[in-house]
Parts: structure tokens; sequence; C-alpha cells
């Protein structure tokens, strides 16, 4: 991903209101519509993480949640997390902190946490991965 594109993605998703979010990396050049038709979260699945694009430095996700993440943490990774739509509870450790359309938060690696969507609809957020995720980081931990 170009530097360029890098912050171009960070002032729209610092926009992202109510309105239809624009993001503008490589796999998503033709719309985030298309993407999500093309990526749907199937009857009965709780979560689904896309890959949309990567860089020698972090890897780019798409993240769709209908219900609720189970507590886990990772180990190699940090998480920038941008919420593009929905709203929900982003459980760090012990603190809760309530996120919707337009938010972002940190996950340094290691720190358990887990997010409970609390609309009607899936909630999507775009997910960077730092190092990208080139196998599976997430460790569950009974936390709840």
């Amino acid at each position: 991903m170009s530097p360029t594109k890098v912050v171009l993605l960070g002032v729209l998703l610092a926009g992202c209101t109510a309105r239809a979010p624009r993001v503008a990396v490589d796999a998503l050049d033709a719309g985030l519509a298309p993407f999500l038709a093309a990526h749907p979260l199937a009857g009965g699945q709780n979560i689904r993480a896309d890959e949309v694009s990567r860089s020698a430095g972090a890897s780019y996700h798409l993240v769709q949640v209908r219900g609720g993440e189970s507590p886990h943490r990772h180990m190699t990774h940090d998480l920038t997390v941008f919420v593009l739509r929905g709203e929900g509870t982003l459980n760090l450790e012990t603190r809760r902190v309530a996120l919707t359309a337009g938010d972002a938060a940190v996950v340094p690696r290691g720190t358990v946490h887990w997010f409970v969507n609390q609309a009607r609809d899936a909630a999507l957020a775009f997910v960077v991965f730092t190092p990208p995720l080139d196998a599976p980081d997430s460790v569950p931990v009974d936390a709840r």
C-alpha cells in the first residue's frame, strides 16, 4: 500500500459517520459494498475477517462481527481498529470502551480483548495488524 493511500485512508476513516465510508485500499478500489457482497457473513457465522491489502509492515483487514468475539489476545501483533459501521463494546482487560462508527481503538499485543456488537446488523471494522498477520495469532483466554 502506498503512503498516499494510507494517508487517504486515515482522512476518510476520520470522517466516518452515518454515511457509507469510502475506503481506498487495493482490494476495495471498486467500493466497500461490492467487496462485502463478495465476502458475506454467512448465516450462523459470528465473525469474518478478510485481508484487503498488506505492506511490509502491516496487513489490513475488514472484520464483520454479528454477535461478539470470545476473549483472546494476540501475542505477536498490535491492532488498530477503525469502526466503519455499527456499535458495540470493546473489552480491554478490565476496561469497557463503547465504540460507534467513526471511532478508533488500539489493542497492544498481549492485551486480553473482545468486541461485543450491540447493533441489529453486523458491525464492520477496518483492522490493521502490525506486523502483517501471516498465521493465526489468536490465543483464547477465559476472561469473562
